[in-house]
């Protein structure tokens, strides 16, 4: 391996320390960065837009600020999800309609990330508008899986998870509505978080978007990575619209934290169907590891059945919303998958939305009171590994394809309808595919601590 590939590879913590010493120039940890994008992805289309000449001026300034001044992710490298605002790159939204548009902004989180030091290397491949958790992006085409090349990487920050995985960049931002930073990190054997809703900023679209199901939130290749980058996106930047209530946990210390005695709830069950074998082997190894830990695991889990009407109301009317605010020249470009989720929005009457919110929110404060008997609730985090690019989804007939994309988000859907914080990270490979399988973490709301702490105990005896 050479030493670029030993930089493109190395945990933020390690490459924090080489940039603080000045034995690594921000310059020099983005230009292997870049390099290694050039030489891999070619055959993993995760990055969609590089300019090394705006990369190359970036990191040159960073270097140039004194050591006293510098930001917590000084010299870091970070890829954004190109449905995420970017004032010096293209955002496309993975769609024709939007092939090279640019904002002209930064959203408020890619600000906090330069405000940290980071450099703000590429954009990250996603579906047409976010709308799939698999990464077949309308306007780039597919991206791959770097453990298999004909596997999907999931999405759909699938573009974020599989260049963590390939070495590419050392961190990158995500969006999730319905496991989209989570299934990524299962499908690539990465980590991603999707935090409590609000402690994130989501302007300029606000903590409401999509119903409240969206979130913004960091994958890295590790717990303690994501604990950091964590640190920096939930700084208070207290946008127009934006909730005020923070909290002060470091979250970076809390993954270095003893692991209290907990009471871990665990479950695998699927409704009408199962998860496959060699999920079931790792998830019991996984609460194996966790009764080794010392904590009390046993079977159990919230009701979440009554989740996925409200869920698919609200994002069907967030896509309606989407469309109905596209001039038509754009709206004649938007593919037949993103088409047909918002003509069922448009068909959703204000009175079955309001409705809707109303069963979320009881569905949610049902599912709360879950945590008042449990610490933890421990899940695969997808019920296979990850499939082929070919036969997921087998179909993009609307009412087959979203049954199909219902299952693969059986576990990681619910905490976007309660606002809950979920944390998903590599478990033991597939004995005989030798391909990823992730676990997940859910916790009550504010509980972000508590799960990187259990998770990097977790990862500690098995990294």
């Amino acid at each position: 391996m050479t030493d670029r590939d030993r930089l493109a590879r190395a945990s933020i913590s390690d490459l924090r320390g080489l940039l603080a010493t000045d034995e690594l120039t921000a310059e020099a940890l983005a230009a292997a960065c870049a390099d290694r994008i050039e030489q891999l992805n070619p055959e993993l289309n995760a990055v969609v837009h590089l300019d090394r000449a705006t990369v190359t001026a970036q990191a040159r300034a960073l270097d140039r600020i004194p050591p006293d001044q510098r930001g917590p992710l000084h010299g870091i490298p970070v890829a954004i999800k190109d449905v995420t605002e970017t004032a010096d790159m293209p955002t496309t939204y993975g769609s024709r309609a939007y092939a090279g548009y640019r904002a002209g902004f930064d959203a408020a989180i890619v600000g906090l990330l330069r405000a940290s030091g980071a450099v703000i290397l590429c954009k990250t491949n996603t579906p047409e508008l976010a709308c799939e958790p698999a990464t077949r992006s309308q306007l780039h085409g597919d991206t791959h899986n770097p453990w298999d090349l004909e596997r999907s990487p999931g999405g759909s920050s699938g573009g974020a998870g599989a260049g963590l995985a390939a070495g590419l960049f050392p961190l990158a931002q995500g969006t999730d509505a319905g496991g989209s930073i989570r299934i990524p990190a299962s499908c690539c054997g990465v980590v991603g978080i999707k935090p409590t809703r609000g402690l994130v900023t989501m302007d300029p679209l606000g903590h409401g978007a999509w119903g409240g199901l969206l979130h913004n939130g960091p994958l890295a290749r590790s717990v303690r990575d994501t604990g950091i980058a964590l640190d920096v996106m939930s700084t208070p930047c207290r946008p127009a619209g934006e909730p005020t209530a923070r909290w002060s946990t470091t979250f970076a210390d809390a993954c270095d934290a003893e692991l209290p005695t907990l009471r871990i709830a665990c479950s695998s069950a699927v409704p009408g169907a199962a998860v496959d074998a060699e999920v079931a082997a790792s998830f019991a190894e996984a609460v194996g590891a966790f009764r080794a830990l010392g904590c009390d695991v046993a079977p159990a889990a919230p009701d979440f059945s009554d989740f996925a009407g409200p869920f698919m109301t609200l994002a069907a009317v967030a896509f309606a919303g989407m469309g109905s605010a596209m001039p038509d020249e754009r709206l004649a470009l938007i593919g037949h998958k993103c088409l047909a989720l918002m003509k069922r929005g448009w068909a959703i009457s204000g009175a079955d939305y309001y409705n809707a919110t109303l069963a979320a929110q009881a569905a949610g404060s049902r599912a709360l009171e879950f945590w008042d008997e449990f610490d933890l609730l421990l899940t695969p985090t997808v019920p296979t590994v990850p499939p082929r690019l070919d036969e997921f989804p087998s179909t993009d007939e609307y009412e087959q394809m979203w049954a199909e994309y219902g299952f693969w988000e059986t576990f990681t859907s619910p905490a976007n309808l309660s606002g809950q914080p979920a944390i998903a990270l590599p478990a033991t490979p597939g004995r005989e595919s030798r391909l990823p399988i992730g676990i997940q973490l859910m916790g009550r709301p504010g509980a972000d601590a508590l799960l990187l702490t259990a998770a990097a105990a977790y990862q500690r005896v098995n990294p």
